[in-house]
């Protein structure tokens, strides 16, 4: 038995056929109200991506459900009815035929969807933060979870300084929503920890994030900085802090231009200097307001080493320009 949301998806090596239903279909064939069904639009959207994705390059051909045209169908064949998804197979044969397609497209010219004002997204960042550590007992002290102080205070400057007015989120459902949060990590971590959890928390966060939950993500400490014993020192570590994106998709969109349009004077950097200095650490000078999205932070952890100098010239710190940049 094939779940509701992932009925009506086939694909025959050339071509990916999706149906699709109207509220009036929904009703008859599983009830429901408003509500519901557009949870289930917003689940066939996201179990469609899931079939581009495994059957990337195949032609897509939308199909209307229309239940007069499918009775018909399985009334011409009795060993219809036992296929494991009958509404996909329904929609192949119709989609093999470009005439009786359009015929049934004519018939339901309206396709239904849900806007990106309600349908909930969650966007991981790396926020860069490039360190100065004189020896291996300040690297230490960046070990630890962050003060909760500190994160709070950090997250209200940012929202202050960049994203007001910034529309309160609210959860509809565990799919849909409206207005935007920001969520902090709750220790620093390097670079290539973002994509390795990315996923993981995203999707964690949009399923059970609620506006009671603390405004930070708990990071295990298996994502802890390492400590390599045979660093030399002063050092340069680039470190960063999981910032998460959570709210409808216009939003979220709306955040991450004013994240990447945001410079250093944009951003709580004093604060974070302010921070560093306590553990006898300093923030590099001129940076600071680098961000990347999951997926690209190997890309831009790249460019900020290069534009950093060697470890050995630390004497002498050279004051990079600074290259506004978010992917």
């Amino acid at each position: 038995m094939v779940s509701k949301a992932k009925t009506g998806f086939i694909c025959d090596g050339q071509q990916l056929v999706y149906v699709s239903y109207s509220p009036e279909d929904f009703e008859k064939l599983w009830g429901g109200g408003l509500n519901t069904y557009k949870d289930f639009l917003l689940a066939r959207q996201r179990e469609f991506q899931h079939w581009q994705e495994e059957h990337f390059g195949a032609w897509i051909t939308i199909v209307p459900f229309d239940n007069y045209d499918f009775t018909n169908w399985l009334k011409e064949n009795p060993l219809r009815s036992h296929y494991r998804d009958k509404h996909a197979s329904w929609a192949l044969w119709v989609a093999q035929n470009p005439e009786h397609l359009e015929r049934i497209r004519a018939r339901h010219p309206l396709q239904h969807y849900v806007l990106k004002d309600e349908s909930l997204k969650a966007l991981l960042f790396a926020w860069f933060l490039p360190v100065i550590v004189p020896d291996s007992a300040a690297m230490r002290q960046l070990k630890p979870t962050l003060p909760q102080n500190l994160i709070y205070q950090i997250r209200q400057e940012l929202i202050f300084r960049i994203l007001q007015p910034l529309p309160e989120f609210h959860r509809i459902s565990s799919l849909r929503g409206y207005g935007v949060t920001i969520l902090l990590g709750d220790r620093l971590i390097y670079p290539n920890v973002i994509d390795r959890i990315s996923e993981q928390v995203e999707q964690s966060l949009i399923s059970s994030w609620e506006n009671s939950s603390p405004p930070y993500i708990n990071l295990s400490d298996s994502n802890h900085i390492s400590i390599n014993p045979h660093w030399c020192y002063p050092r340069i570590a680039i470190l960063c802090l999981p910032l998460v994106v959570l709210g409808c998709g216009f939003d979220c969109e709306t955040v991450t231009v004013r994240l990447s349009r945001a410079e250093c004077g944009d951003l709580p950097l004093k604060t974070w200097t302010s921070y560093f200095h306590t553990l006898g650490v300093d923030l590099y000078p001129e940076r600071g307001a680098d961000f990347a999205i999951a997926g690209f932070t190997k890309h831009i952890h790249n460019e900020i080493k290069r534009d950093l100098p060697p470890d050995q010239e630390l004497d002498q710190p050279q004051r990079p320009q600074y290259i506004r940049r978010i992917k």
